[in-house]
């Protein structure tokens, strides 16, 4: 059942109305009778005061009935003012779920006190300013009318909307019978009424607060309603003064009150009572211990989970003292002093502390203990909540654990290193002593874990670490900073050739082979030493500089050891400046090309040209490309510098050849970085149409390194620049290990012989033979070849004679400037000039 909705309270409001005006004696303006307040009263309390223009259209619809049954006006106005006021006071209590006695009183004092008082009042007040007539006689009817109204409503719609779900057959048939008895006693007694039976009255109170905590505010508000309709009625009306009226009006509202302050205590009860069955059902079921101890420090009650954490049965834990308040020497809490004094202090404790199974096992438990008073203020007992602390425990000490180590190896992490790094330089600061930091790099340990998975490497990176600590103290500080990189902290060394030994002991230790799957591998390692206080008097600073050492020990060849140097920090300050610096030349203009002619040995003429950067800092001054290039290969700046290359190439080629220059091919270096799929095909068919420059006369070279190490991808690529008509040469040959079967597979059309095996010619039997060896195998292959590197006349001759078809190098021309390179164009064009008549035109 819902509540009522707002056009329902005023069709109540009109019947109670009328219900009220049929019960009047004539003559009379009230009764003992006046539901229409208590309806009124509850519409505004449900509804608000938007409800009171709906009862003032009751009102007149009741206007326009018999004059029998028109309610006084006056009266009506009086009522609604009074009942508007006292709702203001009453709606915060009518909104509450669960009444206290305080309530119920707080709504005899609104209904009766202020209520029907203001009621009274403004009657008063509006009959004497109008002249209207008044009874005066009637003032204790209509107050206690009014009050019982109220108090009837309010306490009966409300427990009904409240209480309706827990009524059942059998308070039905209960209320039935209460009510039926009840009525036919009240009409027997009244209708044969005298002033000696009024006394017989009072049996009513039992029957009521029987019912009231029997059955509850409903079956309550049932009764007095019977009751109070009989007592109104016209029969007991014509035998009763209106004085006996007041006194019955009284003795009910006495009856009902107490009815209502029984229900509330009843709910109270049960509420109590329900709570209290939840609370055992708590105890009993939770999973936490719980203990009631007694205020001299003995336990009262234990739940089971108490049983199943300690170990002791509820027989043989009551009446014990707790050991929570034992003081005696022995006791493993290090706080017991502490949880006693704020116990004491502030009525509660929560914390972690060590209790003891009946195993005689100690664990970390969970508590929280308060202590409890009665309602005068004495401590009346404590209560304990605690849990097995075991496993969070754990979790907190294994998250502890993770936070400073390696979960792979157990080994020290970076967090937790530098931690045990900054202990060790205050123990060193401290007592004088000398420090060693080891940084380890594996060598070729990527390509293990690329070859053979993660779990390998896992597994080979842990036996690394069983190794490190079986060939150090117990004392010594090792970590794992992450990939293969290992570091190692030794203490109290005051010369380098113990670092040395403890090194070489770690590098032989990495050195052996590692069984691993079935599988026999080797890896070696670098290390770099940094020396306390003499390379460093902070962490970060030791750190950098074993960084530095362990990286020059694999520029070294790897599996070798090397202390930090002073050198290795402006080389490195060098290399950060250089790498600054490479990033704004290209947008500064500071490049540049030269090109170095090729001569055609068998006619000496000039055959083609190299293209080759060059880079001029303002402060720095001409920086050799070999030192730039590689570094542009490994920040990937290349790619950009590259491109530009090829572009500016093809423009000043190109710009030669509109001034009517012959121009031969133009050589043009190419990175690795640069040898994409879909990148380099697109960029140089951009360049050339950008450009104009013919594809014919443009020769790109890639080195051998870069084809074999990607070969079936560079085959693809080097199809489609010859489809677009670019001639191909394979640069540094000889350096890249490739086989003959390869390299037949390869579209190429010039091959050029590394300097390397250039300078011992004619001298060097060996480099002779292979320069002939690869000539020879060229010629076969359909190759042209270039030989670079060429310095003298005798290494010119013997290359001739092995049938090499062109060379480059200082002996023919140094690299020229555009400008050099134009000029010597333009003097060779139409000529045929032999090497010795180059030197002229240089000059």
């Amino acid at each position: 059942m819902k509540r009522l909705s707002a056009l329902a309270w005023p069709l109540c409001y009109l019947g109670a109305a009328l219900l009220d005006q049929t019960m009047l004696v004539a003559g009379q303006s009230y009764g003992p009778l006046n539901l229409s307040v208590g309806i009124a009263l509850l519409a505004m309390l449900e509804k608000g005061f938007g409800v009171i223009p709906w009862l003032g259209v009751a009102v007149l619809a009741a206007q326009l009935l018999p004059a029998a049954l028109q309610p006084n006006l006056l009266l009506v106005l009086a009522e609604l003012a009074s009942v508007a006021a006292i709702t203001v006071a009453l709606r915060p209590v009518y909104q509450k779920s669960v009444w206290a006695v305080s309530d119920a009183l707080q709504l005899l004092l609104c209904s009766g006190g202020i209520g029907a008082t203001l009621f009274w009042l403004l009657h008063t007040l509006l009959a004497t300013s109008l002249g209207w007539h008044w009874d005066a006689h009637s003032a204790p009817m209509s107050w206690l009318a009014f009050t019982l109204s109220c108090l009837l409503c309010v306490t009966g719609y409300r427990s009904f909307i409240l209480d309706r779900k827990l009524l059942r057959a059998n308070w039905l048939i209960e209320t039935t019978t209460v009510v039926t008895i009840t009525a036919s006693g009240a009409m027997l007694m009244l209708g044969n009424f005298d002033v000696a039976s009024l006394q017989f009255t009072y049996l009513c109170f039992p029957l009521m607060v029987w019912a009231a905590l029997r059955l509850g505010q409903i079956s309550n508000s049932l009764l007095i309603t019977v009751i109070l309709l009989i007592l109104a009625s016209a029969p007991v009306r014509a035998v009763m003064s209106d004085g006996l009226v007041v006194a019955q009006q009284f003795l009910l509202l006495i009856a009902l009150q107490t009815g209502i302050w029984l229900a509330v205590v009843r709910r109270e009860n049960a509420l109590a009572m329900a709570e209290a069955k939840v609370a055992k059902q708590v105890f009993q079921h939770a999973s936490e211990g719980i203990m009631m101890i007694s205020a001299d420090h003995r336990l009262l009650a234990v739940n089971p989970a108490f049983t199943r954490i300690t170990g002791y049965s509820e027989g043989e834990a009551v009446g014990r003292p707790s050991r929570i308040f034992d003081t005696r020497p022995g006791n493993p809490n290090l706080y017991q002093s502490m949880l006693l004094e704020q116990l004491s202090a502030h009525g509660h404790w929560e914390g972690e502390m060590l209790d003891k199974r009946k195993s005689g096992e100690l664990y970390p438990a969970w508590l929280s203990i308060s202590a409890v008073h009665d309602h005068e203020g004495r401590l009346s007992r404590y209560v304990g909540v605690f849990s097995d602390y075991t496993s969070r425990k754990q979790a907190e000490q294994r998250a502890t654990f993770l936070a400073t180590h390696d979960s792979l190896t157990g080994l020290y992490n970076r967090n937790g290193f530098h931690e045990a790094l900054s202990q060790a330089l205050t123990r060193a600061s401290t007592k004088r002593r000398g420090l060693a930091l080891l940084f380890i790099d594996l060598d070729r340990f990527k390509s293990i874990n690329d070859t053979l998975g993660h779990d390998v490497g896992d597994q080979l990176l842990r036996i690394v670490a069983q190794r490190l600590r079986q060939h150090l103290k117990q004392d010594d500080i090792i970590a794992r900073l992450g990939g293969d990189e290992f570091t190692v902290v030794l203490e109290n060394i005051h010369q380098v050739n113990q670092a040395a030994q403890v090194a070489e002991r770690i590098l032989q230790a990495l050195a052996e082979s590692y069984h691993l799957h079935g599988q026999e591998l080797f890896v070696t390692g670098s290390i770099g030493i940094s020396m306390y206080p003499n390379d460093g008097s902070h962490a970060m600073q030791l750190m950098r500089n074993a960084d530095l050492a362990m990286y020059r020990a694999k520029d070294l060849g790897k599996n070798a050891l090397q202390f930090y140097a002073q050198e290795m920090n402006r080389e490195s300050s060098q290399q950060f400046s250089l790498q600054s610096a490479l990033r704004f030349a290209l947008e500064r203009q500071q490049f540049s090309l030269v090109f170095q002619p090729q001569m055609n040995l068998a006619t000496g003429q000039l055959s083609g040209m190299e293209c080759l950067l060059r880079w001029q800092h303002p402060e720095l001054g001409w920086i050799s490309p070999a030192e730039f290039i590689p570094l542009a290969e490994e920040t990937g700046m290349i790619i950009p510098i590259g491109h530009w290359v090829l572009r500016q190439a093809c423009l000043t080629a190109e710009s030669w050849r509109q001034a009517g220059i012959m121009v031969p091919k133009m050589a043009v270096n190419l990175s690795v970085r640069q040898f994409k799929p879909g990148v380099l095909v697109d960029q140089v068919a951009t360049v050339l149409a950008d450009t104009g420059f013919p594809p014919y006369l443009l020769e790109l070279e890639v080195t051998e390194s870069l084809i074999m190490r990607r070969l079936n991808e560079a085959v693809q690529i080097m199809d489609a620049l010859k489809m677009m008509g670019v001639s191909l040469a394979i640069d540094d040959f000889g350096t890249g290990y490739s086989s003959l079967s390869q390299l037949k597979n390869l579209p190429l059309d010039i091959l050029k012989i590394d300097r390397s095996f250039v300078e011992g010619i004619p001298a060097d039997q060996d480099d002779t033979a292979i320069a002939q060896t690869i000539i020879a195998m060229a010629k076969k292959l359909g190759l042209s070849v270039v030989a670079e590197g060429v310095e003298t006349v005798a290494q010119m001759q013997a290359l001739r004679e092995a049938g090499c078809d062109s060379m480059q190098g200082y002996y023919y021309s140094r690299p020229l400037t555009a400008v050099q390179m134009e000029n010597l164009m333009r003097r060779l064009q139409g000529m045929h000039l032999r090497a010795e008549e180059v030197e002229s035109v240089q000059g």
